[in-house]
């Protein structure tokens, strides 16, 4: 099923794309030169619009996504949510759909895997139980934030917006957050229940799941160490830090990299 419609996503998304691109007209055109670009060279060249908030740029494997700042304060679950959803735990919220995201993600030359997931084992004589982990998969993705400030262009990783809370109650330095440490997991598609008809639907839309940090198994893109969503089993650790993040209604541009 996955690979099924990963394949009419990839469709959809380059005929959308050239149905945006620009011809090259005569008054455009330019002289040729020794080693002349190809017409796929050249048509990777063609940022991809999808829709108001997503771009796509193929020659440098990347998304650009508009957000907006969800939380400057505060212990984090995710790092990026849809609009409308868990906006008090993440530090951005976007209005595009995650489907469109995963779409983008394909057309940029990613490879969805799957979300991690966790268990836990029933109690045993001694009332202990095993957590069991297991990891999300798919391909690494980096995540950067550009703003402007005072006519100045910023461009920062995202994880330097977080920090971890010292096991050290003592210490004042925080946890530095890992920065290469995101896969493309690609949420899941589900039959739908009864309630939405029939049909299939793309789980991250219904959760808001784009970013994760904490693992709940439906995620867009997801921290590749597995953290439980129960405190009981993982106490908080990420929490945003706040001197560090624009103030809220700056403009951002959420940009999700292949690495090189």
């Amino acid at each position: 099923m996955r690979h099924t419609s990963n394949a009419l996503w990839i469709v959809a998304v380059i005929s959308l794309g050239n149905s945006c691109a620009s011809p090259v007209t005569s008054s455009t055109a330019k002289e040729p030169v020794s080693s002349p670009i190809t017409a796929a060279q050249q048509d990777l060249q063609i940022p991809l619009q999808l829709g108001p908030d997503i771009q796509v740029d193929r020659s440098k494997f990347e998304v650009i996504i508009r957000a907006q700042i969800a939380s400057r304060n505060g212990f984090l679950e995710q790092l990026v949510c849809k609009a409308g959803t868990r906006e008090h735990e993440s530090l951005l919220a976007v209005e595009a759909a995650p489907k469109m995201i995963h779409a983008a993600l394909l057309a940029a030359g990613f490879t969805p895997g799957s979300p991690g997931s966790w268990t836990e084992t029933p109690l045993d004589a001694s009332g202990k139980s095993t957590t069991n982990f297991q990891p999300p998969t798919g391909s690494k993705v980096q995540l950067f934030v550009r703003w402007e400030d005072d006519g100045r262009i910023n461009e920062r990783a995202l994880c330097e917006w977080v920090r971890g809370v010292p096991a050290d109650a003592s210490s004042n330095a925080p946890v530095v957050f890992p920065c290469d440490r995101f896969v493309f997991a690609g949420s899941h598609i589900r039959a739908n229940p009864k309630s939405l008809g029939a049909g299939e639907h793309y789980v991250a839309d219904y959760t808001g799941s784009i970013v994760g940090l904490v693992t709940f198994g439906d995620e867009v893109i997801a921290f590749e160490e597995v953290i439980p969503d129960r405190v009981d089993v993982a106490p908080a650790m990420w929490e945003s830090w706040t001197d560090r993040i624009p103030v809220e209604g700056t403009s951002i541009e959420l940009i999700l990299r292949r690495p090189q």
